[in-house]
């Protein structure tokens, strides 16, 4: 019976895993798993192939399999430091698609104080976990210890914290959701998102001078925010007969970024409903000389001309297209597909960070 040398074996083996990772790298899983199979059978392939092997059995299906082999190798005493990483995180995944979620977070628990892995991969891990089962702040407190060893900034804490005060905040729960985003402000003070929803609190709350504060500068850091912000803006100025601040607001925005889309139209919008019809028709000619391509503010100024020089079924039909064209593409997290009506910088479902985009941009 023909047997392969140690040598020969050591070779088969090493050859089998290095043309694994080239399968991984091209996206050919099927073709990878094979190669790793080829590569462990014989008993002497790196810990690296065994514990790829395991994700991928977890990924065909087969979590029970993977945790069996991710398991077997936590006795092994040789581990190097990033093999403990990946060999705990792929246990941890294993359990949590078997639905052990508690046992998935304390193998990661376990890992990180009995075998002082201190890894920033492991702590975002944990949170995630723990977002998941509802368990905010022991997430919080997880990803505060990912920020110490490299892996978030100041930002992505009061993004969490954001979230975790939206969900207050659809529970009416407002008092502890301004607690939350002040937390949340001492992580980023210029955090847009958190100062929209802490408008929103305090607009509730009754402290709405405070409120339009918060707006105001929403609007000014951000472009994608600036919209939402100038719409509360609007509303509650235009009850407290404030018409000079708002168009004031809407030129802040607009020096801010050059003549912002959102903030111009808004402005001529907001003419318009004072019966200030021509002066928003100049407004407009003047913005599209420098802008052109701005599809928004020709369908108002086409309004406007339909309003005064025109039609009444024209200027009912454009209105329409005008709120149309306003309404925001769905945003959609690249990790887990959760959909959102209004842009996200932390999805609420996985935890992941920046992975939103609009459908079209996936």
């Amino acid at each position: 019976m023909f047997t392969l040398k140690k040598k020969d074996r050591d070779t088969s083996s090493q050859d089998a895993y290095v043309d694994a990772l080239r399968q991984i790298v091209d996206g050919h899983h099927e073709k990878a798993f094979r190669a790793l199979q080829t590569s462990v059978k014989t008993g002497i392939a790196p810990t690296d192939a065994y514990i790829r092997l395991g994700n991928l059995l977890r990924e065909r299906g087969d979590p029970a399999r993977a945790a069996q082999i991710h398991q077997s190798l936590t006795v092994k005493d040789n581990l190097t430091r990033d093999e403990k990483v990946e060999l705990y995180l792929g246990l941890a995944d294993d359990y949590a698609a078997l639905g052990k979620s508690e046992k998935s977070v304390k193998t990661l628990e376990s890992a990180a104080k009995s075998l002082n892995i201190r890894d920033h991969r492991v702590f975002t891990k944990i949170a995630k976990h723990y977002h998941v089962v509802g368990e905010v702040e022991k997430a919080y407190e997880s990803l505060k210890e990912a920020r110490k060893h490299g892996a978030l900034g100041e930002r992505e804490l009061a993004l969490y914290l954001n979230t975790v005060a939206e969900r207050l905040i659809e529970q009416k729960d407002f008092k502890e959701a301004g607690k939350i985003l002040h937390r949340a402000l001492k992580h980023d003070p210029d955090c847009a998102p958190v100062l929209l929803h802490l408008g929103d609190v305090d607009h509730v709350l009754g402290e709405t001078d405070e409120a339009i504060d918060r707006w105001r500068r929403t609007a000014v850091l951000s472009p994608q925010l600036a919209e939402a912000a100038l719409n509360r803006l609007e509303k509650v100025l235009f009850e407290k007969g404030r018409f000079g601040d708002i168009e004031e607001i809407y030129s802040d925005v607009r020096s801010a970024r050059g003549g912002d889309e959102a903030a111009s139209v808004a402005m001529a919008s907001f003419m318009k409903k004072q019966g200030r019809g021509e002066d928003a028709i100049q407004f407009l000619e003047e913005y599209l000389t420098v802008f052109p391509g701005s599809v928004r503010a020709k369908l108002l100024l086409t309004s406007l001309y339909a309003r005064y020089r025109d039609t009444e079924a024209l200027q009912h039909f454009l209105d329409e297209a005008i709120a149309e064209s306003g309404q925001s593409k769905p945003y959609i997290c690249r990790a887990c597909q959760f959909m959102s009506r209004t842009v996200r910088w932390h999805c609420p479902r996985c935890n992941s960070f920046d992975s939103f985009a609009t459908d079209h941009e996936l």
